[in-house]
């Protein structure tokens, strides 16, 4: 078939009411059970930090996700760690010894469930490990974690965990464990373990607590791609008795069997797609790309194409067409770590800046709304089981009907084959065959022509459908004005029919619901108030850069970008939602409490860094992890932690530094500046850092590899120059480390005295702080990043106020200009995940240019560079730098080029190329 021919198809939808009967009888396989957040991989590392400071952020969030009767989420999945890395960071362990009573305060994946339960009483929670802490060696230990950890959250948060999978996260099933856990979760009678019989933990505190921990559901396996273990459940029935949710990643496909749809519509199990993907890049931007629209013409792709919220959507209606995935939890759902890390630019939401409550909602939310906003999605309640609490919603759980569900776009992870107008298409019903909404997807250039027809028996038979779609914004529009939106009421014909036409690239809803009304005033079609598209809109320019602002850690009138002594004497205490009720904590007890609290402004990659107390200094940071407790890791790295912005430029940062007492091996610290990310090997991620052993030993490293280095002697001689104390080694003493980055020099100083300096014309250009050691107990107190001194000029520009994404060509506010390309350029979106914001801008033609107008004293542009093109540039309107080159950088966010030193204020810059030689713009960084 031409694609001519298929793109000028009609595609029929028919709605039989023996369907919808058969449908309704299914209780778990077919009901459509919606969207989850998951909680891992230190993706949610800074959530706690917008709650203590900008608490109406947060709530906003939470609020935004599981608020109402048809809530974008309803369940809320947790990774249960061991603080080792597994991909973006660690998570952390509940339990790092084997009697240490569960530590839940400190996960922050246990305080998003408690706190979702202020809006959504029935949220469904979830649990799975990722590897272990190294006392968990057999079976009898994984039981002991998970079972007190799940009754320590009970009785922290009043949220007892729905569904577990004991398994190890995406490893082949293990199916006689399964059943095994399976048979000692429905029968214990052990309750808490504790550590003797005098233990007041132990044991069950209520029939209550007992009755729902027996009633968690089982899940396996969570595999990474199509399921291995459905044929083998089916035919065991041990294992098909203990297993509740069959769950596997990213793949929509069933095994050449079609075991999962048999498992889903014979025998009544539900089908999870466990970790899913979501939109990869921003697709407020994402229109301005020039992407073969599948013609083989580079015109673009608006919010459709590769990584795309379209493509988000066909993949959860291939996932029930082919396998019956009736669930997906998205990994993440919220980016809440630092940016430009391990997978990064994969979210639905990017709360990146606590400092400012800074927080970006994307189609992706708005994608998902085409199936919960127009449907009752959850679980029906259990038949003769334990009664949990409120349920989700209070009306019938809709089915999703097969034969009124089709998928023909290709591919499996991801599921891009849809350019050529293949249909795509979910159909969802009350089960009383009142109601129904179909969700059409098109993901091509094409105008697709849909044909509903609804059995006449069925009550749903002769309504009009309301037709709500999602496009992209049109020129002058805010980013997001055609989001969800009510554009049509189709009437049925005689037939009970309806033809519906899907205009490109885009999404629509087709529903029977009374949700939109003709505006007497206006003629425009308008949203019921319970259908309205409430997901907050985020303004252009809406994030400051920490320090550029006085409070959270900053006083920029003195010089400092921030300042944290880890006591947090002076902060206020914290709302968390316990027992169906809003309570304050304080801050520190908040985050963890005295036996190790989340510090503010972290995201670990490798380790855990905690707040503890201490003699000395009231309470210090501490790496919390040794070689005893470092257990396995998805990427294998010594302890680090990142810290602040990623616009920071040229700084100074110092911090108190002191080893624990230690055996064998002299441990070391770090602490590193300029770090952007890029590769997920996070011990060598920084522009430059410091190393220094407890023994005196230390090296000055440009990204791991050494530049500097020196011994105890050199620190000696240095100290007695400058007058000041030297280096104490070993173990017991405070040393103040600081490191400066200014231009394209860095410059080394322990308590006052300057140990060395390095120049490099390339020196990575701008960056977060970072705090390292070795897999020891090592202290730090009185972090301090401050603006250098300017001595006989002008002082070297701070940081970044903006750093702009090369697709980012026109204001969120209004479509109003940002960046200006001219010239033969592409515009890609679907890059690498070191890639920024997953878009790259490209020429080889000389004379392509862009430009920009900005308030500040020059422009850093970062992309990946061999160092051959070259640039001429213009500065309000003259030739300033004629033939500059462009210098190699081994990455995305890697400097490139530098125009720097222009006068305070506003200044209009073109770039050109001056030569055919190939050029790339990743990001643009405006120097205040």
């Amino acid at each position: 078939m031409t694609d001519s021919i298929l793109a000028d198809q009609t595609v029929d939808v028919a709605l039989g009411a023996a369907d919808v009967a058969a449908a309704a009888r299914n209780r778990n396989g077919l009901t459509y059970k919606g969207f989850g957040v998951l909680s891992g991989n230190a993706t949610s590392a800074l959530l706690m930090d917008y709650k203590a400071e900008h608490p109406d952020a947060y709530w906003t969030l939470v609020r935004t996700l599981f608020a109402g009767e048809r809530p974008l989420m309803n369940t809320v999945k947790i990774e249960m760690g061991n603080d080792r890395n597994n991909s973006t960071g660690p998570n952390v362990a509940t339990m790092r010894d084997r009697d240490e009573y569960p530590a839940v305060r400190r996960e922050p994946g246990f305080q998003l469930a408690a706190d979702a339960r202020r809006y959504q009483p029935g949220v469904h929670v979830s649990i799975l490990r990722w590897h272990a802490p190294t006392w968990v060696r057999d079976n009898d230990d994984v039981y002991r974690w998970y079972k007190n950890t799940i009754l320590a959250a009970y009785r922290e948060y009043g949220v007892m965990v729905d569904s577990v999978n004991p398994d190890v996260n995406e490893r082949t099933a293990d199916l006689d464990w399964i059943a095994e856990f399976a048979d000692r979760v429905h029968h214990d009678t052990d309750g808490f373990l504790g550590n003797g019989p005098d233990d007041p933990n132990a044991g069950f505190r209520s029939d209550l607590e007992r009755d729902l921990f027996r009633a968690i559901k089982v899940i396996t396996s969570d595999e990474e791609t199509t399921g291995t273990f459905a044929g083998d459940v089916l035919a065991n029935p041990r294992y098909l008795k203990a297993m509740d949710v069959a769950a596997y990643h990213y793949s929509v496909e069933d095994d050449p069997h079609g075991n999962f749809k048999r498992l889903a519509d014979e025998v009544d199990k539900e089908i999870w797609n466990s970790e899913a993907q979501a939109v990869f890049s921003n697709s407020a931007d994402r229109p301005n790309n020039t992407m073969d629209n599948g013609l083989g013409e580079r015109t673009g792709t608006r919010i459709g194409g590769i990584g795309g919220p379209l493509e988000m959507a066909n993949t959860l209606i291939k996932g029930f067409v082919e396998s019956r995935r009736t669930a997906a939890i998205y990994q993440p759902a919220i980016g809440s770590c630092y940016e430009h890390m391990e997978y990064a630019s994969k979210e639905l939401i990017s709360a990146r800046d606590p400092w400012s409550g800074w927080m970006y909602y994307d189609a992706g939310c708005a994608a998902l709304e085409h199936f919960t906003r127009f449907a009752n999605l959850g679980w029906e309640p259990a038949k003769n089981g334990v009664s949990r609490e409120t349920p989700v919603s209070t009306r019938p759980i809709w089915r999703a009907i097969p034969q009124a569900s089709g998928c023909e776009v290709g591919g499996n992870n991801p599921v891009s084959g849809a350019r050529h107008g293949e249909p795509s298409y979910l159909t969802l019903v009350a089960p009383d065959g009142s109601d129904f909404s179909t969700v059409i997807v098109n993901d091509s250039s094409y105008v697709k022509t849909y044909r509903i027809a609804v059995d006449p028996a069925l009550p749903a038979s002769g309504k009009p459908l309301t037709i709500w779609r999602t496009a992209a914004a049109d020129p002058g529009q805010p980013y997001d004005e055609n989001w969800r939106k009510p554009v049509a009421i189709a009437p049925a014909d005689e037939n009970g029919t309806v033809e519906i036409a899907v205009e490109p690239w885009t999404m629509v809803t087709a529903t029977t619901l009374d949700s939109a009304v003709v505006d007497p005033a206006t003629g425009r079609l308008e949203p019921k108030p319970e259908y309205a598209y409430t997901i907050p809109r985020t303004p252009e320019n809406s994030r400051p850069v920490l320090g550029s602002a006085a409070g959270h850690g900053a006083d920029p009138a003195n010089g400092v970008l921030y300042a944290d002594d880890f006591n947090y004497a002076d902060e206020p205490q914290v709302d968390v939602y316990k027992f169906d009720e809003l309570v304050k904590e304080d801050y520190l007890t908040s985050r963890g409490g005295e036996s190790g609290a989340t510090p503010r402004y972290t995201t670990d990659t490798n380790g855990a860094f905690e707040v503890v107390p201490d003699d000395a200094r009231g309470h210090a940071l501490r790496q919390q992890i040794d070689w005893t407790h470092a257990g396995n890791a998805w990427i294998e790295g010594d302890p680090r932690t990142a810290i602040g912005d990623m616009r920071w430029t040229n700084y100074r940062v110092s911090v108190d530094v002191r080893f624990e007492p230690y055996a064998g091996r002299a441990p070391y610290a770090l602490v590193g500046a300029r770090e952007m990310g890029g590769n997920k090997f996070t011990t060598d991620i920084c522009g430059v850092d410091f190393k220094i052993r407890a023994d005196g030993v230390w090296l000055l490293r440009n990204f791991g590899n050494e530049v500097r280095r020196g011994h105890l002697e050199d620190l000696r001689k240095r100290a007695a120059e400058a007058g000041v104390r030297p280096f104490a080694p070993g173990s017991g003493e405070w040393n103040t480390l600081t490191l400066e980055v200014d231009g394209t020099t860095a410059t080394v100083f322990i308590n006052g005295a300057k140990i060395t300096t390095w120049s490099d014309a390339n020196l990575q250009s701008a960056g977060r702080v970072n705090l390292g050691t070795s897999f020891d107990h090592v202290r730090f107190s009185n972090l301090r990043v401050e603006r250098l001194a300017a001595p006989g000029g002008t002082p070297a520009s701070p940081y970044y106020t903006q750093l702009i994404d090369d697709m980012h060509m026109t204001s969120w506010d209004d479509g109003s200009p940002i960046l200006t390309f001219a010239g033969n350029w592409t515009h890609d979106n679907g890059q690498g995940m070191f890639t920024y914001m997953r878009t790259i801008s490209r020429t080889e033609t000389a004379e392509s240019g862009f430009s920009i107008a900005f308030e500040g004293t020059g422009l850093h542009l970062f992309g990946p560079s061999d160092g051959r093109a070259v640039l001429d540039v213009y500065v309000d309107g003259h030739l300033a730098l004629p033939v500059a080159p462009v210098n190699p950088t081994n990455g995305s966010l890697r400097c490139e080029f530098r125009l720097e030193g222009l006068e305070p204020g506003r200044h209009e810059v073109e770039f050109r190329t001056a030569t055919s030689a190939p050029f790339a713009l990743d990001a643009i960084g405006v120097l205040a």
